[in-house]
């Protein structure tokens, strides 16, 4: 204890201490002092300064705290939302956890760092002063609620801002000498309980009513897709410690920059680019490897599947529905909503089969397994629902004579195989044809080559897999990436496997281990694949 009084008072000191100052503070012998001191030395938690005879926090608390970080699952699940947030906003938007009856905050993202010289301080708060504090008390039970509420004498004005909060969903509080105005939403782990909230700050000269509350509505979305994430934050089963053996050559790093979840990549014979989707930004990604430079275009609703248009045009399977979309004009139509009666479930899959026909499959917003379906949507948009109760459907692939459909479900970890006829969307009884295994992760994301093989993306497996059609493994591609998400054929002649990777489901410490997770991968490969099907939407 007395160890971590010295080291709490140099850490805490405003400026940096000499021995007397410390053993004025602690209260110590010297010669007790100078045995702790040296020990906290020896440990790097202390450095001294040879020069001007002062202490300070050594490096090994900076490594501690970047550790802590690094292993936090609520930074990892809401990171995408705070970015996306703070460019939407164009102000700081910063992730508060609660500690007793304080709140305070984990991380922070701020849009203007780059070209202010102000540096930010966030400080800890009373957990019933501050709109982080009242959104999370909001999702608490009355009882719960009571036990943190400090100011008592005010505890009945504070309910009604936390009966507020809970009818708008996001909490607004502004500061008693009107300053600062705070607009927060919780995020909740899926027992319902508060883990953490997204607040974003407002100045008394911008907080404006019709800006605050626009703020809320953005800030309940991120909030709600982070609750997913963090529902997911242990949905991987399957995940190695390491690649299993030495990255192969072939594999190269493409200049794109880092997705949280890459996803659905796409082929475009017409324009030559690469396109996929950053599902969890959420974004529509583009690569053209004339020039090796990539683009984004930030969607307004989180996206879940891409395919393309004979005309140019994409077609985008988001949230509330299936959108055509105009890269030049970044205009949106919606098609067709196939499950407008259910509001809590999002697509996650998109593939075009060799007739026209586009398939999609659905799940629920919160990862809840078995809330999605299957569908197969006709070119003029008729829709059949071939699945029903899936779990998480990624995309689908077909052999080469048409016959059997390849379908891939994260619920389970299986990639199964089914007797289909495309004319009429008949789909037979499935069979397993890779089963997921601790020794090589699960099967994710799926494509067929023109030798009628079938290449997987395996999720934990830092590897993507090609299996004869008769399910027999023939090839491993060792990825520097643990979480490979999804690949496609591409290039010039379609020998190019874009591989796409997140770094969102990482467990503790692999963002170390795995710098290059959330990139895009090529590989060149002997056997070409096939081209895209279009989706000739009428």
């Amino acid at each position: 204890m007395r160890g971590l009084d010295v080291l709490m008072a140099i850490g805490m000191a405003p400026e940096p201490l000499r021995f007397a100052d410390i053993q004025r503070v602690v209260q110590l012998p010297k010669g007790t002092l100078h045995r702790l001191l040296a020990a906290l030395q020896r440990q790097r938690l202390l450095r001294f300064d040879d020069r001007t005879r002062q202490y300070h926090v050594g490096s090994r608390v900076f490594d501690l705290a970047r550790r802590t970080l690094d292993q936090s699952g609520i930074i990892r699940a809401a990171k995408p939302e705070l970015t996306r947030i703070a460019r939407l906003l164009g102000r700081p938007a910063c992730l508060y956890v609660r500690d007793g009856r304080d709140v305070f905050v984990l991380d922070f993202e701020d849009p203007d760092a780059a070209n202010s010289p102000m540096v930010r301080i966030w400080p800890r708060q009373a957990v019933d002063s501050c709109a982080a504090g009242l959104a999370m008390l909001a999702a608490l039970g009355p009882d719960q609620r009571a036990n943190l509420i400090r100011d008592h004498s005010e505890a009945s004005q504070i309910e009604v801002g936390i009966d507020l909060s809970r009818a708008l969903g996001y909490a607004l509080h502004t500061e008693r000498d009107g300053g600062t105005t705070s607009v927060a939403a919780a995020v909740v782990n899926p027992d319902g309980y508060p883990v953490a909230a997204i607040s974003c700050p407002f100045d008394g000269l911008d907080g404006k009513a019709e800006l605050l509350h626009e703020a809320g509505r953005a800030l309940i979305e991120g909030a709600r897709r982070a609750s997913g994430n963090a529902g997911m934050s242990q949905g991987v089963s399957h995940i190695l410690p390491t690649a299993p053996g030495k990255i192969d050559p072939r594999v190269v790093p493409l200049p794109t920059g880092r997705d949280f979840m890459g996803e659905n990549p796409v082929w475009s014979p017409r324009t030559s680019r690469l396109y996929w989707l950053d599902i969890l930004a959420p974004a529509l990604r583009f690569y053209d490897p004339a020039t090796r430079l990539s683009h984004r275009v930030d969607l307004p609703e989180l996206v879940g599947g891409l395919a393309l248009r004979p005309d140019g045009r994409l077609v985008l399977l988001g949230r509330h529905g299936i959108f055509e979309f105009t890269p030049e004009t970044e205009d949106l139509k919606l098609l067709v909503s196939p499950e407008a009666d259910r509001p809590d479930n999002r697509f996650n899959t998109a593939a075009v089969d060799a007739l026209g026909n586009l398939w999609a499959g659905t799940m629920a917003i919160n990862h809840e397994p078995g809330q999605g379906s299957f569908y197969r949507i006709t070119p003029d948009l008729r829709i059949r629902r071939t699945f029903e109760r899936t779990g998480l459907p990624k995309n689908a692939a077909w052999s080469l004579d048409r016959r059997t459909l390849y379908l891939s479900d994260g619920g389970d970890g299986v990639l199964r195989r089914y007797p289909v006829a495309l004319a009429s969307g008949e789909i037979g009884q499935g069979s397993p044809f890779v089963n997921g295994a601790a020794e090589m992760g699960v099967p994710n994301g799926i494509c067929v080559d023109s030798q009628g093989h079938i290449w997987v993306a395996m999720l934990g497996g830092w590897a993507i897999h090609r299996y004869t059609p008769k399910g027999e493994l023939v090839e491993r591609i060792v990825l520097p990436v643990p979480m490979p998400t999804n690949l496609c054929f591409g290039g010039r002649d379609l020998r190019t496997l874009f591989v796409t990777s997140t770094y969102l489901r990482l467990p503790p410490g692999y963002s170390t281990l795995a710098p290059l997770s959330g990139t895009v991968l090529e590989i060149e490969v002997d056997v070409p694949g096939m081209p895209p099907n279009l989706f000739a939407a009428k």
